[in-house]
């Protein structure tokens, strides 16, 4: 018998905090209040992130708001990666939001803008 080279693998480093499920849901981005909102996919979510699916010319911000209309929630998030067509969002903020009326929601954007965002 020959001698065989053993590889030694180590599992990848697992950096999230909560257990993620499998999603497929339409949401919209919102990238500032004088662009229009950019459709995205929802891939896998948790209750502290998500994995979106956009175009690869879209150019995203540091921070986006996140509406998922089936569920009737918007959420502030914190792009923390992104791979061509696919980036990773996290939460910022706790439980999600429910927008009732637009004029709500964006009255809800205007008051949580930092005071040098542009409106």
């Amino acid at each position: 018998m020959g001698n065989t080279p053993v590889t030694l693998t180590t599992p990848p480093i697992e950096r999230r905090q909560c257990d993620r499920r499998r999603a497929c849901y339409g949401g919209t981005l919102r990238i500032a209040a004088f662009l229009p909102e950019v459709e995205c996919r929802l891939r896998d979510h948790s209750l502290t992130g998500v994995r979106i699916v956009i175009a690869e010319d879209v150019v995203l911000p540091r921070v986006v708001d996140l509406t998922v209309a089936c569920r009737d929630q918007t959420r502030r998030a914190e792009i923390v990666w992104r791979s061509g067509t696919q980036a990773g969002l996290a939460f910022l903020e706790g439980p999600p939001r429910e927008v009732a009326t637009e004029v709500e929601a964006g009255a809800a954007w205007n008051a949580a803008a930092p005071p040098d965002r542009l409106h």
